[in-house]
């Protein structure tokens, strides 16, 4: 049994990591603001700390040893120094939950015209060893870190790799879908137009991207926590998806038709589909299945999330296999 420590756990898929923990039989830390609600009664300890006020993390966890931290709530440079300041020797290891947006095509792969990039993202074209951070930039001011979110997660990558004085993995999660607890609203987006017949937006020929099931990203967390791998690895089905393939998913749990339309200049569309990429944005799971990781491809896990979503949501028909 080990004793973990989950910076954030209240939401999404950190509850689904949280879970998975305590059904395996771990000793689960919460450290958070403590305003979300969270289902675990005595079940997990409660440290209070917003970690993205400096000095609270470093308060709330002092003299706390774990054998690992996961820190879901990695944005910024400054908020991954102060984790390795907060925890120095007493953590086993420090697992981040990093993001597929660091290898965004605007922010990131532009700038490097380098031959060896592949179709999709792999781990060693982003070192966060090589990359720099800049703790005195304007992370805190409102509005200045939602429109650098692929920044912000890597410089933390890289003042994480830099500062810890323990071990330490990057887990680049992909675009994460559930059935239930997605506050990002992505697939209830779908599901929303297609039940009224609304149009889904695309952009000419979408591209495709990668994505993973709630419960494959948390159970990754999960054995990254325990296991001796480090480094970045991609979180991701070893397939793509583009729109089509999301509305093709609610069609089959719906039993109605998507009406996708592509548009030349969707931007700024109300109607566009999160999951419409103008070009192909999509990561390589091969270091994962290297460590001994294998994630389910989408083909085999997306109908049957469809489905559940589908039941949650008042209003729909019943899929035809019902």
């Amino acid at each position: 049994m080990s004793d973990i420590c989950i910076i954030g756990g209240t939401r999404f898929f950190g509850k689904v990591l949280v879970q998975r923990l305590l059904d395996d039989g771990h000793q689960v830390t919460l450290v958070n603001r403590g305003q979300t609600p969270d289902p675990f009664g005595t079940a997990v300890r409660r440290l209070r700390a917003d970690v993205m006020v400096p000095g609270e993390l470093t308060s709330a966890v002092a003299g706390e040893r774990f054998d690992a931290v996961v820190h879901q709530m990695c944005y910024t440079p400054n908020a991954a120094v102060e984790v390795c300041e907060a925890f120095g020797e007493r953590a086993g290891k420090i697992v981040m939950t990093s993001t597929i947006e660091v290898y965004n095509t605007d922010t990131f792969r532009w700038r490097f015209q380098a031959p060896s990039f592949s179709a999709r993202a792999r781990e060693e074209e982003l070192d966060p060893a090589d990359y720099d951070f800049d703790t005195t930039l304007p992370w805190s001011r409102p509005g200045y870190l939602d429109a650098h979110y692929g920044e912000g997660k890597r410089q933390a990558e890289a003042a994480l790799t830099r500062c810890a004085k323990v071990p330490v993995l990057l887990a680049r999660v992909a675009h994460v879908l559930a059935a239930e607890g997605d506050f990002t609203g992505r697939l209830q987006f779908h599901l929303d137009r297609i039940r009224v017949g609304q149009p889904v937006v695309a952009h000419p020929t979408p591209g495709r991207t990668s994505l993973v099931q709630a419960e494959e990203a948390a159970g990754f967390l999960a054995w990254a926590a325990l296991s001796d791998a480090t480094g970045a690895v991609n979180v991701a089905s070893p397939d793509t998806a583009d729109v089509y393939d999301v509305c093709a998913a609610v069609e089959s749990a719906t039993g109605l038709t998507a009406d996708v339309v592509e548009k030349e200049d969707p931007s700024g569309d109300p109607d566009l589909s999160p999951f419409s990429c103008p070009s192909d944005f999509g990561m390589a799971n091969d270091r994962a299945a290297a460590l001994g990781y294998r994630f389910t491809p989408i083909a085999q896990w997306l109908p049957a999330v469809a489905r559940s979503a589908m039941a949650r949501r008042a209003g729909f028909p019943h899929s035809k296999e019902q």
